[in-house]
């Protein structure tokens, strides 16, 4: 199965080279799209057109003052939560974020949902797979196809509470307002559970190995390479990037992660 992914902008981060390399040294077909071409490519990934899959236009459904607005990175954060669902839908492959270092192939099974577990109530979307007759699917289809602001698969406070206040305090609602997670691990858990297989998540040492606070460990040596040493680890989703920007501390998982993809970038 392909790796799809997608890119808003002409340039890389680091952190996301550094991850992209490592799902091409997998071997695995690796597909990055994007709506213009990306300078600092690592080698053997492909780019491919983001509006086969989704329009631009569906930026401006998510805010119609994209990008004039201060949390534009909201809106594309937003708009990938579409393209991956899209992509199931077209049947593309499956989703990885570009910021997962991934160690070894990853294949789910083409028959049924791939999500694993961050905690014990969300499943993460940074690595995802739905068949192209998941009900999420149509969830969001439902919901692209109508004039609706709020997706109808949240909870009161963000479908209903939160809207109120804003139109009450003469802000304007839109997706983007109500938060950034409405298309992404909450709205997708909240499906999960309506439709039954929230129960069938994947261990979340498969990709989340350490989250919140705990995911800085990966840029510290005194936990060095532990994720390794787990048989259900595939990959790492590395949420906290600061610390990418900064000379990679030998002896770390980090500085490990970036020497063995060096040929790559």
């Amino acid at each position: 199965m392909d790796i799809c992914t997608f890119w808003y902008g002409p340039r890389l981060r680091e952190v996301d080279r550094v991850c992209l390399a490592s799902m091409a040294m997998t071997g695995q077909r690796v597909k990055l799209y994007a709506f213009e071409e990306i300078e600092n490519l690592p080698k053997s990934i492909e780019l491919h057109d983001a509006s086969e899959i989704l329009s631009k236009d569906y930026f401006f459904r998510l805010d119609p003052d994209f990008p004039d607005i201060p949390k534009y990175t909201r809106v594309i954060g937003q708009f990938s939560d579409l393209f991956r669902v899209t992509l199931m839908k077209k049947q593309q492959g499956l989703w990885l974020d570009t910021d997962i270092y991934l160690t070894k192939q990853f294949h789910p099974s083409p028959d049924r949902p791939y999500l694993a577990r961050e905690n014990f109530t969300r499943l993460g979307v940074s690595a995802m797979y739905l068949p192209p007759d998941n009900p999420v699917i149509r969830e969001f289809d439902a919901y692209l196809e109508s004039t609706r602001i709020v997706p109808p698969w949240l909870g009161f406070r963000r479908r209903v509470l939160r809207p109120a206040w804003f139109r009450l305090t003469g802000q304007k609602v839109s997706p983007a307002m109500v938060g950034i997670t409405v298309f992404a691990n909450d709205g997708i858990s909240r499906l999960a559970k309506r439709y039954g297989f929230f129960k069938d998540g994947a261990t979340k040492e498969n990709f989340y190995y350490w989250t919140g606070r705990d995911a800085l460990r990966i840029y510290d040596p005194a936990f060095g390479l532990e994720p390794l040493k787990h048989p259900d680890f595939i990959g790492f989703h590395i949420h906290k990037k600061g610390p990418s920007n900064e000379p990679p501390l030998e002896g770390s998982f980090y500085h490990w992660a970036v020497e063995r993809v060096q040929h790559l970038l």
